[in-house]
This record gives structure tokens, sequence and C-alpha cells, in this order.
């Protein structure tokens, strides 16, 4: 009870009628042997399992809370909550017609409807069996203060704890709310985890808006609300099982997309519905915004609107491409405001902003000084994925968390990104290896001078040499020229030996003839037969000798587990037919990126598995 000098009375001039059912409540009263809270005003029961119920529409833990004036999340301490409806309650002069019940429950009928109840709602926890519940109805609870006349308006709604001891839910049900408050602040409704950041707080808390709930949902279901409250570590890590039970899922994602003249806006709409059709996305788990660039910066979609995946997917298909040149410093600061309270970010949510673009634009001091404080927000992490016939790497690498933060142009390598950094900690045992096979190929047909062919040679010892440095130890390389014929000049073996053989790629002379299209085809697919692991296909040369043709042989005779890097020789290769022959533009490099392209083949080689 708090006294005031002027009490208002918050109404509404009609009454919200019920959205849920009593009969859809899970069942209460001394019929289910519930235990009444005795009659009060801001009272609570005894410490049940660590749980207390308080009259106030409160559920706490180890403690109760007499608080009857409600607070916003999360400004309330350290205190861990659930507040299916916090407002000034006041049980003690209703008698038999208002009551408050609870019970811990691990009655079968219980289970079974709780498991079935998230099961529904969260798809993902396809294997969750309730162990436990415990079911705490307020029923017809008029609010202090309240005269006669005002005892006629009464709220029933119930909170239900559910877990299997290593997912907690909580699930509200609101069958009738008539009254919003007892004084001049109407009640807040969501859960506060006690540490400043996981909190829900359900949108008209503390407003007279909130008199709808039985009209809300976050699920779909009016009048019912559904939350996973296991979102932070108090508690040692799940016991793995499922995979699906080590994942958070809780993730606001920033998509920022390069509409520029260089980008092939149907390859970047393409992958981006591949992309978004993975996500799990709703209020509990994955929420989209999108910001799109390029001489200026355009917010197209904010977290606040709450788009389904079925409007994402639209909205990106009306997407057009913008004449423009490449603006990301305008699309990075427009960027870090979407995580404002305002904009719909959850504060509880890890944070995620996902740059596609080729890295095509000028690497100004204001750029930089926006990527690192992007980089640098709380709970944030910036991934970079390389779009476009061909990708300014170093620049990619300014704007992203670190270099595992850039991502090749492939929606699975995108969504294994994702689940790899929403895992619970501890929860997975993984296990990083490094693996695979990198095929060298060195351009020595007439289409180079042998000047260029030297350049080549050099290219593959600064390459190899840092390769070595490395120490991989399930990795194998060979080295092949090719021109009439295809040269084996350096056999395939683990990289670890490589050393003692570059010398022999001295002895390898020019040959100055024609390429056997034929023979270098049929290479290429013989590499694919005998690899059992991911290979990387490298060829060294000015792209001249190709043709389209060529080409899409070479990239038919390539198997499922090859991937075509191009490094281009001087200044004055044939760009196009490079780009073209590469698996990506991702993966096209200048005779300059030798120590370059070595992080990043060592960066695609790490392979983890986690149990």
């Amino acid at each position: 009870m708090e006294m005031l000098p002027v009490v208002f009375l918050l109404f509404v001039s009609s009454t919200v009628f019920a959205n849920v059912p009593i009969s859809e409540f899970f069942p209460f009263g001394s019929g289910t042997k519930d235990t009444l809270l005795h009659p009060n005003d801001d009272g609570s029961s005894p410490v049940q399992n660590m749980s207390v119920v308080n009259t106030n529409g409160l559920v706490s833990f180890k403690n109760s809370i007499g608080i009857c004036t409600p607070r916003p999340f999360p400004n309330i301490g350290a205190l861990v909550v659930l507040a299916p409806f916090w407002a000034d309650i006041d049980t003690s002069g209703c008698d038999s017609t208002c009551n408050i019940w609870y019970r811990e429950s691990m009655k079968p009928i219980d289970l079974s409807t709780a498991t079935t109840e998230i099961r529904k709602y969260f798809p993902v926890m396809k294997h969750f069996i309730a162990e436990w519940t415990y079911i705490v109805t307020w029923y017809n609870v008029p609010h202090f203060g309240a005269s006669s006349s005002e005892m006629e308006k009464r709220n029933t709604f119930q909170a239900v704890l559910i877990t299997d001891s290593k997912s907690t839910f909580v699930i509200y049900n609101y069958n009738k709310i008539e009254w919003i408050a007892s004084s001049t602040i109407p009640a807040q409704v969501g859960f506060n985890m006690g540490d400043d950041i996981h909190f829900y707080s359900v949108e008209g808390s503390r407003t007279s808006q909130i008199i709808n709930l039985p009209n809300l949902s976050n699920v779909g279901y009016p009048g019912k609300f559904v939350f996973r409250v296991d979102l932070r570590d108090t508690r040692p890590a799940p016991t793995p099982g499922d995979p699906g039970q080590c994942f958070l899922k809780a993730a606001d994602i920033v998509f920022v997309l390069d509409m520029s003249l260089s980008i092939d806006i149907t390859a970047l709409k393409n992958l981006m519905s591949n992309v978004i059709s993975e996500l799990p996305i709703n209020d509990m788990e994955c929420q989209i915004a999108i910001q799109s660039f390029s001489t200026s910066a355009k917010t197209e979609l904010r977290f606040r609107a709450h788009q389904t995946k079925t409007e994402v997917l639209a909205h990106i298909a009306n997407m057009n491409k913008a004449n423009g040149a490449s603006n990301l410093k305008d699309a990075l600061s427009s960027t870090t405001q979407m995580f404002s309270f305002y904009d719909g970010s959850r504060s509880y949510a890890k944070r995620f902003v996902i740059i596609f673009t080729d890295g095509l634009m000028a690497a100004s001091r204001e750029l930089i000084i926006l990527a690192d404080h992007l980089v640098h927000f709380p709970n944030m992490i910036v991934a970079s994925v390389g779009i476009g016939s061909s990708v300014k790497h170093d620049h990619l690498e300014l704007i992203s968390t670190d270099i595992n933060s850039i991502l090749r142009p492939s929606a699975n390598s995108i969504w294994k990104y994702l689940q790899s950094n929403l895992a619970v900690p501890g929860c997975l045992a993984c296990k990083v290896d490094f693996g695979g096979e990198i095929r060298i190929l060195l351009d020595s047909s007439r289409s180079i001078s042998q000047k260029l062919f030297k350049e080549g040679r050099q290219f593959i010892y600064a390459l190899i040499e840092k390769l070595i440095s490395f120490n991989l130890l399930n990795v194998n390389v060979s080295v092949d020229i090719f021109s009439e014929e295809v040269k084996e000049a350096i056999p395939l073996q683990n990289i670890s030996g490589m050393k003692r053989k570059l010398g022999g790629l001295s002895l390898v002379e020019y040959n100055g003839n024609n390429v056997n299209q034929s023979l270098l085809s049929q290479h290429i697919k013989d590499i694919g037969m005998t690899s059992s692991s991911t290979n990387f296909i490298i060829f060294i040369s000015n792209g001249v000798f190709l043709d389209s043709h060529l080409i899409e042989k070479l990239k038919h005779s390539a198997n499922e587990q090859s991937v075509i890097v191009s490094v281009g020789l001087s200044e004055e290769n044939n760009w196009n037919n490079l780009e073209d022959l590469a698996s990506y533009g991702y993966f096209v490099f200048s005779f300059e990126d030798a120590h370059l392209l070595a992080r990043y083949l060592k960066k695609e080689m790490k392979t983890t598995t986690c149990t």
C-alpha cells in the first residue's frame, strides 16, 4: 500500500473483454490443491523452491517484494522478477470474490500442457520436455483503495514458470484487465534478470495502453505472452544434448547493403533472401533491420516495426539499385542509431551488424572512426560479406570485428557464422582444426611474358612461406605449371615439408606455348576426383589465355568441394576474365596480395567440430 496526498484511479471507459478464456488457463484453485495466499495488501507467500508470490503482481526469487508502485525495467537494481502485472493490488477487502492461488507442480497433466505450449511457440525446442512448473493465478483482483463501485473493476491473469532443468520459460495469460493502477503510474509488465542487460518491458507498460493486454501478444495469440528467461550465464551451462538447446537465438541483426553501381543487385537480393530464409525471425529470437547505401544511406526496415519473415523477404524483393557511389560512412552512422531503445533494439539480445559490400569505398578517417565505434559497441559483432566481382579485402578488415568476421557470399557460411556466435558459452565442446588442399597453377603460356612468369614464381614463394609460418598440420599443397601441357613442379604433400621443395621451383622454365584447354580442364576434374576435402585451386595468370568458353569449362570441371581463386599478374591483365573464373569476387587477388591470400586461406580452411 502506498498513501499519496491525492489518489488517481486510472480506468478506461469500457471493459476490455477476455481473450484467453479461463478454460485455457492452467487449472487453478482449491480443486487442484493450490495454496491460497491469505487476503492482504502488499504481502507475499513463503519462499517455495526459491520462488515467492507477491500480491502486487510479481513473482520474485529468494526474497519478497512489497513495493506497490511499479518501476521501469531495468531500473530496479539486482531484483530478479517476473512481472505479469506489477501494480498496487489489494485482496484484503474482497473476501472470497478475489483470490491469489499458487502451486509447484510436476503433475503429468501440467507438464504435458507446458511441453506442448513451449514446443508450439519455440519450434527450435522440438525436444523440450517440461520437468517442473510453478503456476500463479491472480483471480478477480482489485486495486488498492477501490471504492464500493470501483470494486467492480477486476483483473484476472496468470504466470506459469516452466523448466526442463536446462531451459526456462514463462507464460503470461490474461483473461481480463479492467484497471491498470491505483495511482498515477500504470502497471509494469515483463521480466527483469537483475543485471541491467537481460530484461523485457511489454510495449505500453506504465502507460494507459497497458489496458490492452488481453488484446496483445508476442506469440500471435491475443492475451498470451511467452518468454525464455534463462538467457544469462547465472547457472552452469546446459548439458549438451540436442544442438538446438545450445543456442540463445536472441539476436538483433542489422543488414547493411551496398546498392551502388559496382554491385550485382539481383545476386545480392538472392543472397539476402537465402540468408533471411534460414533465420528464426520473431520477437523472442531474431529481430531484423535493414540499412542500404549508395551515394547516401537509407533506412529500409527498423527493429521497432517487428516485420515477419514473409514481410522482410517481400521488402528485399522490392528493393532497387541506386545509381551512385559507395557511401558507407553515412550508412554506419545511421546503423549506430538503430541500436537505441527507441528503435526497438533489445538490451539482452546479441547485436550483429552484417555489411554486404565489395569494399570499393574511400577509407576515410571518418569511416574508420565510425567503424571502430561500432565494433566496440556493447555486445556487438560486426561482420562483412565480400560481394561483387572483386573485393577490397583490406577495407573489409577495417570495418569488421576481426578477420574471422569477413565472410564469403554464401548463405550457408553466414548462417553457420551466426549460429556459432549465438551458442551458449560452455554448452558446446568445440574443436578447431585446419585442413584442406591448396592446388597452385602458374600460367606459363605465350599469354604472359617471361618476366611475368618469374613474378608468378615469386608470388608462390611468398604465399607458401607465409602458410608454413602458420604451422598448419592437415594442409597439403602442390604446384603445377601449365601451357600446352600441365607439368608437376612440386607434387602434392604436407605443407610442413614444402620449405625443402621450394628450391625446385626455380628450376622450372618458362614455356611460352599455347594453353591446351582440354588438358587443363581434365586436370581440374582430376583434382576433384582425387581430393576428399575442400580444395582451393589457385590460378596465377594475367587472364589473357581465358575466354568465356574455357571459363565455363573450367568451372564445370571443378567439383562442389573446389574453390577457384584468381591471382592477377601485373596491372595489365584481363581482370574481367579473372573475376569470372573465381568462385566469388571474394576470391580474386592481385600479385601483391601473397600474404593477404595466405591469411584468407588459413581462415577458409578452418573447421570447427562441436559435440
